[in-house]
């Protein structure tokens, strides 16, 4: 059985003893150490007494260290910097920010203005987000990770967050070419057919126009003008400005369907059966505060499903 306390001198004998031998003073390590000369002195008497011999050759003021004193020093110091830095790079983990990856649109879209209310709340923490469409970008070296899938990631515990509603939408200005009593994109007679903004799938499972075709069963997509872009979130803010149809996310899009900024265009929807979910590694013991957040969260979007039927 390991008995630190009873084979080992009070520890803080050891700290005071290191700034007695750089100083070669009791007087100015009591300086550095911020307590009275006296507590110095005292601290390294005790030390004295424990070890059985003189450290230091007191000479008036100045300070002259025995051999036991140097083959202490060599230890003692070697052990007080193994325990700084050990100490210091587990309360350096334990302050930084907490890293959450996201989708970009997700992070764009839902998340920003989510992770601005928790930090506004009583259970805030400090956050980080780190957005991308390259999986390993999200899954390593984050805290927690909010992305679109299936809920089934190997070694990580998830948890549903909002289903995946597709639906065209468009800018009220754009809209507004249509008739104001659309009740689908297919009504659209073909001459005046709006561009579709499509972009490029990060993954198998993306739905893109061509996908949302066929869900609908309906139109032949290769009929349609379209206009490529390399992300998902250039789309949305090509279809703001009034560019195009853009395939909306209904729940990540929530804000700028109530701000008017995208209107829906009909009534068609596709529910892809996948959906947006938080998840964290099976092995990592979340935080307090990354409980909290997954937690807020996951009340969020269940609100949002409740209050909203758009």
């Amino acid at each position: 059985m390991k008995r630190f306390r009873a084979n080992l001198p009070p520890l803080d004998t050891l700290v005071f003893f290191e700034a007695a031998y750089r100083m070669r003073s009791f007087t100015s390590s009591a300086g550095e150490l911020s307590v009275s000369q006296a507590a110095v002195s005292k601290r390294i008497k005790q030390l004295e007494d424990w070890v059985g011999e003189p450290l230091f050759v007191r000479d008036g003021k100045r300070l002259s260290p025995t051999a036991s004193g140097d083959k202490l020093f060599q230890t003692a110091s070697m052990t007080l910097e193994f325990l700084q830095h050990g100490l210091g790079a587990m309360r350096e983990a334990a302050q930084r920010p907490m890293s959450i990856g996201a989708n970009t649109a997700i992070g764009m879209f839902w998340l920003t203005p989510l992770l601005r209310e928790f930090g506004l709340s009583p259970h805030a923490c400090p956050t980080r987000l780190i957005t991308s469409d390259n999986p390993q970008d999200l899954f390593s070296g984050n805290d927690l990770a909010v992305t679109y899938g299936d809920g089934i990631v190997a070694g990580r515990h998830t948890t549903f967050l909002l289903d995946e509603e597709l639906t065209p939408v468009a800018s009220p200005v754009l809209l507004r070419e249509f008739g104001p009593d659309i009740q689908s994109i297919f009504d659209i007679p073909k001459e005046r057919r709006p561009r579709l903004l499509n972009y490029g799938r990060a993954g198998p499972d993306w739905a893109d126009w061509k996908v949302w075709f066929q869900g609908q069963a309906r139109g032949v997509f290769d009929q349609w003008p379209v206009e490529m872009h390399s992300t998902y979130s250039q789309t949305i803010g090509e279809a703001i400005k009034g560019k195009g149809v853009a395939l909306g996310s209904v729940w990540l899009l929530q804000s700028e369907l109530e701000a008017g900024a995208l209107q829906r265009v009909g009534v068609d929807v596709l529910r892809t059966g996948r959906g947006y979910y938080v998840s964290y590694e099976d092995r990592s013991r979340l935080s307090e505060g990354a409980r909290r957040l997954v937690d807020f969260l996951v009340e969020t979007a269940r609100f949002e499903s409740r209050s909203h039927g758009w």
